[in-house]
């Protein structure tokens, strides 16, 4: 009985029949385009011990980015998370990604060429393969 009482809000908002459509059309947009949640929404609030797991240390916060790479770069990113677990201790074996990895990359050419400037090898790369095509 208690279904038949239920609102329809995707009928409501198709047909136009609703008299607050505005309110939930916005509302269910707010829920498509929702993104970057905490851990908090995600998780119902009595559930703290999974809340704590997947908690990032102050200042860690992390955007989601594709970026295309090329198939020898891939490989070369694999081949490197394989040989770093291999030199690292076990309890630290979960902890090395593909993303971590290009994270740190990442942070030591950007510093370089903040340092360098158009000296920097970044620049020196560039140019080069712009240079070969």
């Amino acid at each position: 009985m208690a279904a038949k009482n239920k609102k329809d809000i995707m009928d409501d908002l198709l047909k136009g029949s609703s008299e607050d459509t505005t309110h939930e059309a916005s509302a269910l947009t707010r829920l498509i385009h929702r993104t970057g949640e905490s851990s908090s929404a995600k998780h119902p609030a009595g559930d703290s011990s999974c809340q704590d797991q997947k908690k990032s240390p102050a200042g860690d916060s992390k955007k989601k980015s594709t970026h295309y790479l090329s198939e020898e770069i891939f490989a070369d990113l694999d081949d490197a998370r394989d040989k770093i677990n291999e030199l690292v201790q076990p309890r630290v074996k979960s902890k090395i990604s593909k993303s971590r990895i290009v994270n740190q990359a990442l942070r030591m050419i950007l510093k370089e060429f903040e340092e360098k400037g158009e000296k920097s090898h970044l620049i020196k790369e560039i140019l080069k393969d712009i240079h070969q095509k």
